[in-house]
């Protein structure tokens, strides 16, 4: 008959945030206890900005529908290709003034 033993391992602490308590989420823990009725979040508009459950009303850019969304696209469109048309016209003049300053 072989023998063996058995190390049994040291056993970790929890690390730091580990401990949480049994109804806390991550960033916005919940109150332990009854709901009532009232307890349910009731927002009528739109809701954006903030952590969880804020009520921030959404405003500035993209805060509504633009009216003509094809039409944005195609000048969104028209102005990249124009920003890579320009970068590479840079690209281009960069390499050529090296290229006649070797000369």
């Amino acid at each position: 008959m072989t023998a063996f033993t058995v190390t049994r391992l040291k056993r970790r602490g929890p690390r730091k945030g580990e401990t949480m308590q049994r109804n806390s989420q991550h960033g916005r823990g919940q109150a332990l206890g009854a709901v009532s009725g009232g307890d349910s979040q009731t927002a009528s508009h739109a809701v954006g900005g903030g952590k969880g459950l804020t009520i921030t009303r959404q405003t500035g850019i993209g805060a509504s529908m633009v009216r003509d969304l094809d039409a944005v696209k195609r000048r969104a469109a028209s102005t990249y290709a124009a920003d890579r048309r320009a970068a590479a016209r840079e690209r281009m003049e960069e390499k050529l003034d090296a290229l006649l300053a070797t000369v």
